[in-house]
């Protein structure tokens, strides 16, 4: 037999998929998208029959392990149930039969230390909140003069330098280096996120870079605007489809947010599956008057999504949203929907998709572990696309969690 045959059986609360044939190269990646689409699905734990195996080869081995490290990291399992003899002597060889053959002892163990307060069932989608700190709050602090982006006016003394924080979110125009000189041809959409900075420098690589603080290392970002907030998070949102194929709209995100929380403002970190992005990023650098937003140089100095990217991807995006007239914020801030009060500013990183953990997930420790295990591929400043016609519309998503900080106060940081 040359191909790879899968049979789907459920028993109990597990997913057992029988498999018959070759895993080797040319098969790994179609178990592994199988086993992919069963965990978007909800299903954290899998076993697999290989006693109809008959070949197993190196892309295979890994296939199964990273797929072990992965469900074990969200609290779920994968192991192999059975064996045919060649699978257990190339295992036994590589020194991992003992950890893939492993039964959970626990196979019906679920988290319930956080149990949602509060549902909202809207658009084909369940919504659980649960709060985390009743007296979460957060002070928003915007920096710069986002209208110069327009004319490319930004000099060295509209430029400032920071450092990342243990509780910091930030995005907006920047680069990571010490100076304006040093960061003058590479200022692009920014995030922070905690210790870790990631940026997309608008030098036509098209390829984000970032710092992973850790230890004594602090990273460093030359902004020219932004906006800041700290973690202080008093709720978290869990929302996930009726049906698999279910996307919801960010704006449909935010008003179902604030529903939820009764918040006319709120500062947000979402980790969620794309069901396809709609936004922009800059190709070059908006400094010292280079001709940027005039035609037809925009068509190489600034990238546009022509159709929703980066399909199922894992994002993590942060910014700002309001539902009521803004003073100081409102040049940061765009309309998230038509005839509606909302307006907000976000930036969206994008990593290949990973599983999550159902409940008692952890911001930080997701964050670390997309940076340390992960590819960054993308960062985006997420639009509404209403354009007559040609409109792409808003970005989608599929499931995600949504953590939520009141913002209590809007403030100037000096520029010096």
């Amino acid at each position: 037999m040359n191909n790879l045959e899968i049979n789907k059986e459920i028993k109990d609360d597990e997913v057992i998929l029988k498999c018959n044939g070759r895993l080797d190269a040319n098969r790994t990646g179609y178990l592994n998208d199988y086993i992919d689409s069963l965990v978007r699905e909800g299903q954290y734990r899998i076993a697999l029959d290989m006693a109809g195996v008959e070949y197993l080869s190196s892309a295979g081995i890994r296939l199964l392990v990273t797929q072990h490290k992965n469900l074990k990291s969200v609290n779920g399992h994968f192991y192999l149930s059975v064996m045919s003899d060649n699978v257990r002597t190339i295992l036994q060889m590589v020194g991992m039969a003992d950890m893939l053959s492993q039964s959970p002892t626990q196979s019906k163990k679920e988290d319930v230390k956080q149990e949602p307060q509060d549902k909202l069932d809207t658009q084909g989608f369940h919504f659980n909140l649960t709060t985390l700190s009743p007296d979460g709050t957060t002070d928003l602090g915007i920096y710069g003069q986002p209208e110069l982006t327009f004319d490319s006016g930004f000099k060295s003394e509209n430029a400032r330098r920071f450092q990342s924080g243990e509780n910091h979110f930030s995005i907006g125009l920047g680069a990571i280096g010490e100076s304006f000189d040093e960061c003058k041809d590479r200022f692009g959409e920014y995030v922070v996120l905690g210790k870790d900075m990631a940026y997309l420098p608008a030098d036509g690589s098209r390829k984000p870079d970032y710092i992973v603080g850790s230890g004594q290392l602090v990273a460093t970002l030359t902004e020219l605007y932004g906006l800041h907030f700290e973690g202080n998070f008093s709720h978290l949102v869990r929302f996930v489809p009726e049906n698999p194929i279910n996307t919801i709209g960010f704006s449909q995100l935010a008003e179902s947010f604030q529903k939820l929380t009764k918040l006319p403002q709120m500062a947000i970190v979402m980790v969620a599956e794309s069901g396809g992005l709609i936004g922009t990023s800059l190709n070059a650098s908006p400094v010292e008057g280079k001709k940027i937003f005039t035609y037809p140089e925009i068509k190489e100095t600034v990238n546009f999504t022509t159709e929703p990217a980066h399909y199922k991807m894992l994002t993590i995006s942060v910014g700002y949203v309001s539902f009521e007239k803004e003073g100081a914020a409102e040049p940061f801030l765009r309309p998230m929907l038509p005839d509606s009060p909302l307006t907000g500013h976000i930036h969206t990183a994008v990593f290949p998709y990973i599983p999550l953990k159902k409940t008692e997930i952890d911001l930080y420790e997701t964050i670390e572990r997309l940076f340390e295990t992960s590819e960054l591929i993308d960062i985006i400043h997420i639009l509404n696309d209403t354009r007559d016609a040609v409109g792409l519309g808003e970005s989608q998503f599929v499931q995600g969690f949504c953590w939520i900080a009141p913002v209590k106060s809007v403030h100037l940081i000096p520029t010096k």
